[in-house]
């Protein structure tokens, strides 16, 4: 092609100029990430050493004639893990080099439509129980469902960045590319996040397991008791979760991924049912069942309300859309890699999304109004017979899940104390400590310890809503908002448009006033529940 032939040729004169002025430079150069197009400017620097560079797919006949014009001397490339549209080209100085032809890493197996039910399946998860209580915090409709698009279009984009972080680092790991971009020594940070969201999941799975079975058990003629969701979720970790739990051979509870979608699809689908039906409208057994506090009431509904309470919704939603993490993966096992193709996958995945979760918080809020439930399983008479269905899906499905969040949970902290604990500034005591954590023996007392500490924040704080309202405002804004734009800036080079940059201060503002909101809301009801004491 023409323009390989221009470019191969001014990386030749690049390369003569630097023989009539060689100078000292390192050995090597540890490229984390490099522009999208070639750097020819800087390659004069390097003499007699290895430059990292890119090409936007410079193809085997350009690198041939690029080793002819060098007059015998060669270039070695090595490529086992860039795309296509990035490939890395290791140019060695020196006679008798070895031209090798620039080799693809292995493709993916995934098309674009298995792509997008994996990302949906990965991302829709327990969240979407509590969308319609951030709606009902006080939010009129119209903004309710501007926020609703606007954050899952935001979500979607960022999520697109790191799969093209990817594409132009050759990462195929969220760790591996934070580390490529950002430094490794703060890689740690990533195992943080994990380990963050990976508590809070498990906090919020004990406290639904809670409301689900305790629900179900009064359904069955367990007399109820002010202790009945503490005592339920005390005898479901020790009889259930610490076993499963305890498991090294999660093989057998792969079926959960499947009885996780199955169980989120039904709820909305009878969430809908009930929202059209009028069972919980007019005058009814299942209606005059519920108490106060959880019947449908509608004084604050409005069509245009907007205040500092949306950020209530703004939290819950940006703990609905999280799995950023798991995009390099999504990316890597993509059919035919590219960012195009990825693009219309997360495109289409994350339209799905903001649809359902749009679907789930309206017709939650249709039902219920302002008594929606940060549970709304929760708001349903316990002898709904579509309740009831759900409640059992959605208790097996969390029930069996469990155990990989606590996979999860383990494996980052021993991860981040891995790391730190070479890090020569911590004194050595908290150094040892740290390296013991991360050890195969700490495996089942950590794991314990952890379960006894979930067990007991699910005790006590008994509205979930609590712990999606701050993880969703901090990890939300953390790994959606400010990580992504970081990462790609970092891979991409200059050529990063300055629109990109804006997400972070969006995500740094929305993480600090949602937790403000959250806390300050926890506050007033705990007050007004005094005064009614």
């Amino acid at each position: 092609e023409p323009w390989e032939m221009l470019l191969v040729t001014l990386l030749w004169i690049a390369i003569a100029r630097a023989e009539l002025a060689p100078r000292e430079v390192p050995s090597h150069i540890h490229a984390h990430s490099v522009p999208q197009q070639l750097r020819l400017r800087e390659l004069p620097r390097y003499t007699n050493r290895m430059v990292l560079a890119t090409t936007h797919g410079l193809s085997p006949p350009a690198l041939g004639r690029l080793a002819l014009l060098r007059g015998g001397s060669g270039i070695d490339v090595s490529t086992p893990r860039l795309g296509a549209h990035s490939r890395a080209l290791a140019v060695e100085r020196g006679a008798g080099a070895v031209l090798h032809a620039a080799t693809k890493r292995k493709d993916g197996t995934c098309s674009i439509t298995m792509t997008v039910l994996q990302i949906v399946n990965n991302v829709a998860g327990a969240g979407i129980l509590t969308l319609a209580a951030g709606m009902a915090a006080g939010v009129g409709w119209v903004p309710a469902l501007v926020i609703c698009v606007v954050l899952g279009a935001i979500s979607g984009f960022t999520f697109y960045l790191i799969g093209a972080a990817c594409e132009l680092t050759g990462q195929t790991s969220f760790k591996d590319l934070w580390g490529a971009t950002l430094g490794k020594r703060s890689a740690w940070v990533v195992d943080g996040c994990i380990a963050l969201m990976c508590l809070s999941a498990a906090i919020i799975y004990s406290g639904i397991l809670g409301d689900v079975f305790s629900a179900l058990l009064k359904l069955a003629g367990v007399p109820a008791s002010k202790w009945l969701r503490q005592a339920t979720i005390v005898t479901l970790t020790a009889l259930v979760l610490a076993p499963l739990s305890l498991l090294k051979d999660l093989s057998a509870l792969s079926f959960t991924s499947a009885l996780g979608c199955l169980a989120i699809l039904y709820t909305a689908i009878f969430v809908t049912v009930r929202a059209f039906d009028g069972t919980y409208r007019h005058p009814s057994a299942l209606l005059q069942s519920l108490p106060p506090a959880l019947a449908p009431a509608f004084e604050r509904t409005s069509l245009l309300r907007l205040d500092s309470k949306a950020l209530v919704l703004v939290s819950n939603l940006g703990l609905a859309f999280i799995a950023h993490y798991n995009a390099p993966a999504f990316y890597e096992a993509l059919e035919g890699r590219s960012t195009k193709r990825f693009a219309r996958a997360v495109t289409i995945a994350f339209a799905v999304l903001t649809a359902l979760y749009t679907a789930m918080m309206a017709f939650g809020y249709k039902t219920f109004g302002d008594n929606t439930a940060s549970n709304i399983l929760l708001n349903y008479a316990a002898n709904d017979a579509l309740a009831v269905v759900g409640r059992l899906a959605t208790g097996a499905s969390i029930l069996f899940g469990y155990p990989l969040a606590m996979v999860g949970l383990r494996s980052s902290l021993s991860g981040m104390a891995s790391s730190l604990s070479a890090e020569p500034l911590l004194p050595p005591l908290i150094r040892s400590a740290l390296t013991a954590i991360a050890s195969d023996s700490s495996r089942v007392p950590l794991i314990l310890g952890l379960l006894a500490l979930i067990t007991a924040i699910a005790c006590i704080v008994t509205d979930i809503g609590v712990v999606v309202g701050i993880s969703g405002a901090l990890l939300g804004a953390a790994i959606v908002y400010c990580f992504p734009p970081l990462i790609y800036a970092q891979a991409q080079g200059k050529e990063t448009p300055s629109a990109i940059y804006g997400l972070v201060p969006l995500g740094a503002f929305l993480g600090i006033l949602g937790t403000y909101v959250t806390l300050r809301d926890l506050d007033l009801c705990e007050g007004a529940l005094e005064r009614r004491r």
